[in-house]
């Protein structure tokens, strides 16, 4: 930093600067890290400048909200710094978007309070290690969204404005350490946004475990989560690890959280507060470094006041909320997803498909598809083994899907104007995209013949996929990679 040099034979030791009114909390902060860290405080933003102009700063611990301003603004501050000091927010509101915020403005990490010290310390270690060697971080790599799902999601496809957002979420806070909720109906494809948090995260190369809640009976539930000691129960004739334990320095995806047993919810909240577990049957409790990112297809907030889920566990959950959209909310994404699993399809099953009619993809494209991506790729995949070879046309769909009404080649559709309205420039946005798409992916991608077919220039067309980042269709048979399911 300017205006300073480091003292001659300065052992090495963290400095860590406080920033924190409630003068209770900044003591018990001060008096806990001091054990083995230089430690420094201030009240304010103010005073945080000077101490930030006068001493060299390894970590900073940020409450958001300051008496003279906001925490994001420190963050902002020391962005310039060379090196920059790691920031880790503090806040009391889980319910806010204050997480993607802090990630927004560079900090390293997120801290919801009331937190532990194993937490405190579990944070700060994982800032000081990201400083001294080269971070796999996607986030501070500066990546755009195709960038980076090509690096760490290919698998994940679609060019609606509302799951390019969900990428640029994700992207965010890949690397962030605080809890993850995904919300959205099933077969949207939660456990692969689950697996990019994880792929494009500094946990990237540790343990992924994953638990589906409602595929186990409640009475197994707790030992395949924490574990069980010999003689815990009849038949358990030895020590048996859990999953938390098997994801420890890793991420846990806990799939269809709703369907969690309201007492074991507790346990799950100890978990994420205390960073513990315990084995059934045992009496010595095991610390477990893991980052959990839950899923569900229900409303946690409506089994909140029904008392069918705890409130505080949904609030340390949901720090960070992803909410998927269904398939029928980004219908121009269906031509790029079939034409994925027919390749995937022919692959596996050892066909021919060589792509499907202009009638058949509008009926495709205009079908609700109640179990969304799942449901189309179940369907495609029944159509290309049934057909074998050739062209899938109407004849090959689903009967339901037959009998929709066609709205026209493809994505040519007019979304339902619902009793709140409509995004009007989002759906001419998802509307033109879709065209776009069709067009060269009829042509093979020939941006001549795709120009000529929507009546516009070449030069016209190479600038709107430019501007729109718009990910092109492979070709119709090769090893594109698979669409998300």
């Amino acid at each position: 930093m300017s205006g300073k040099s480091a003292p001659s034979g300065r052992v090495a030791k963290e400095t860590i600067l406080v920033v924190e009114d409630d003068l209770g909390l900044q003591n018990s902060l001060r008096r806990y890290l001091k054990r083995s860290r230089r430690v420094l405080a201030a009240s304010t933003c103010a005073e945080a400048f000077e101490l930030i102009e006068e001493h060299d700063i390894d970590v900073m611990l940020v409450d958001i909200v300051l008496p003279d301003g906001q925490g994001f603004e420190l963050a902002d501050r020391v962005a310039r710094n060379n090196p920059r000091p790691g920031v880790i927010i503090m806040t009391g509101d889980g319910r806010m978007d204050n997480a993607i915020a802090a990630l927004h403005h560079g900090a390293a990490d997120f801290l919801l309070k009331p937190f532990s010290f194993e937490a405190l310390d579990a944070a700060v270690m994982r800032v000081c290690g990201g400083q001294s060697e080269p971070a796999p971080s996607s986030a501070t790599r500066r990546l755009d969204v195709d960038e980076w799902r090509a690096m760490f999601a290919p698998e994940i496809v679609g060019s609606d404005p509302k799951m390019l957002e969900v990428l640029r979420v994700v992207q965010r806070v890949a690397d962030a350490e605080a809890s993850v909720l995904i919300t959205g109906e099933s077969g949207t494809g939660k456990e692969l946004i689950a697996r990019a948090l994880r792929t494009g995260g500094r946990r990237h190369d540790c343990a992924f475990v994953v638990v589906n809640c409602a595929a186990i009976p409640a009475n197994l539930l707790e030992s395949e989560l924490f574990g069980h000691v010999r003689g815990a129960f009849t038949g358990a004739t030895n020590d048996r690890m859990g999953c938390f334990s098997s994801a420890d320095g890793g991420t846990i995806f806990l799939d269809e959280i709703g369907e969690l047993p309201v007492g074991l919810q507790a346990k799950i909240l100890r978990v994420l507060q205390e960073k513990q577990v315990t084995p059934v049957g045992g009496s010595r409790s095991q610390k477990v470094d893991v980052r959990i990112v839950a899923a569900t297809n229900r409303d946690l907030e409506e089994m909140v006041e029904s008392g069918q889920f705890r409130e505080d566990l949904l609030y340390r959950l949901n720090v960070i909320q992803i909410e998927l959209p269904p398939l029928r909310e980004r219908r121009a994404d269906i031509p790029q997803l079939v034409a994925g699993f027919i390749d995937r399809c022919n692959t596996r099953r050892d066909r021919a498909i060589d792509g499907i009619s202009d009638e058949a993809m509008s009926l495709l494209t205009a079908f609700d598809w109640p179990g969304n991506i799942r449901q189309l790729e179940n369907s495609l995949e029944r159509m290309v083994v049934l057909r074998s070879e050739g062209r899938l046309e109407v004849a090959d769909l689903p009967p339901k899907v037959q009998k929709v009404k066609p709205v026209g080649a493809y994505s040519v559709w007019a979304p339902p104007l619902g009793a709140d309205g409509v995004d009007l420039q989002q759906a001419v946005e998802t509307f033109e995209n879709g065209l776009i798409l069709q067009a060269l992916e009829r042509t093979g991608n020939n941006k001549n013949q795709a120009a000529k077919l929507l009546r516009l220039n070449r030069t016209t067309l190479v600038e709107k996929l430019k501007r729109k980042k718009l990910v092109v269709p492979g070709p119709r048979s090769g090893s594109g990679r698979p669409p998300a399911s």
